[in-house]
């Protein structure tokens, strides 16, 4: 008996014993051309893809670390797939309004999304109802960058070191403001976790993204502020924000003067803010290989790899999509773990 599957699925291989089926049927000719023209679409689809943009979604604003990152990747995408690749920021809630968005896009291969640590892994353990799933709602393409959290200060805080910083945080409770870029991202519980470490209860004042909670913290409107390292690099190099410690397991070539937390006396509290791309669920296997060996190519290319690490802060990734689907599966249960420990919920 013909293999109904095939006929109805293009992308299903047609095996010779459904072709003598259908030889032997009684299907007529027209039904045979339409599925004849139906295998060939696919092959063609296939092996033509792209044929048209792309679209890339980063769901935070522009001009921090991710969006820098998606827009350094998405240029050179362009010119290694041979069509455009255009970066669109859908913002909100920290990531969740664009995660949500890219999780409900035709899965087709033109919608592809560069999404990290907090939508993909802290989220599940911190909403009660969480509009997506980072596992069952997307697959993942490669994983694309990393660069650890630096803990600064704004210059009229009277603290040189986490140690001093904690006396006055104790001393004042509630009046040491932070900020982040949203509830729940790695900004946000890394500085529970200092809290939490240090016995102190901090205000915390959340932004809609990194780029607004430097701002804030330039100005003065926040003391505190676990940022990523790249995106606090110049100010703190500049004057205008003062490092504490590195949240990571060495310290900064660029900044050898500043030590780890653990150096500071909290160890474990080391995070890496990582990146990755991700397509919606029911993408085509092959296209999901493609766009893997492009960003594979692009994150090998010598001047990809300077500007992922703007100063020696940061690391160019890569790999297979198994892999990135390995480090969200370890990272859901270790920030499941951090969330719960911290009280941090949003119903």
């Amino acid at each position: 008996m013909l293999n109904s599957k095939a006929l109805l699925n293009p992308r299903e291989r047609l095996h010779v014993a459904d072709v003598r089926a259908l030889i032997s049927s009684n299907v007529r000719l027209p039904a045979l051309l339409m599925l004849v023209w139906l295998l060939c679409s696919a092959l063609a689809q296939s092996q033509t893809y792209p044929s048209r943009p792309i679209r890339a979604i980063v769901p935070v604003p522009a001009g921090g670390y991710y969006d820098m990152v998606a827009r350094t990747v998405s240029q050179r995408l362009s010119e290694a797939l041979g069509q455009p690749v255009i970066v669109e920021n859908r913002v909100g809630a920290g990531g969740l309004v664009g995660t949500e968005y890219a999780a409900r896009v035709a899965p087709d291969g033109y919608t592809i999304i560069f999404n990290g640590i907090g939508a993909m892994s802290i989220f599940p353990g911190l909403y009660a109802k969480l509009p997506y799933d980072p596992q069952r709602d997307f697959l993942p393409i490669a994983l694309v960058s990393g660069v650890p959290n630096l803990a600064v200060v704004h210059p009229s805080v009277p603290a040189r070191t986490l140690q001093e910083l904690a006396v006055l945080a104790r001393a004042r409770p509630g009046n040491v403001t932070f900020a982040s870029n949203g509830i729940g991202t790695t900004q946000h519980l890394a500085a529970e976790m200092f809290a939490t470490a240090v016995g102190a209860r901090l205000n915390h004042i959340p932004f809609n993204g990194s780029a607004p909670a430097v701002t804030a913290m330039l100005g003065g409107q926040t003391m505190l502020l676990f940022g990523i390292a790249s995106d606090v690099m110049p100010q703190v190099k500049a004057g205008g924000l003062r490092a504490l410690a590195i949240a990571s397991d060495k310290r900064l070539p660029i900044l050898p003067e500043v030590p780890t937390t653990a150096e500071a006396g909290l160890p474990g509290v080391e995070i890496e803010i990582w990146l990755g791309a991700f397509a919606p669920r029911g993408t085509p296997r092959d296209v999901i290989q493609r766009l893997n060996a492009a960003i594979n190519k692009v994150l090998a290319m010598p001047d990809v790899r300077d500007r992922l690490a703007p100063g020696g802060v940061g690391e160019a990734k890569g790999g297979t999509p198994e892999e990135l689907g390995d480090l969200v599966r370890r990272e859901i249960a270790k920030w499941a773990r951090v969330v719960k420990d911290s009280g941090a919920r949003v119903e």
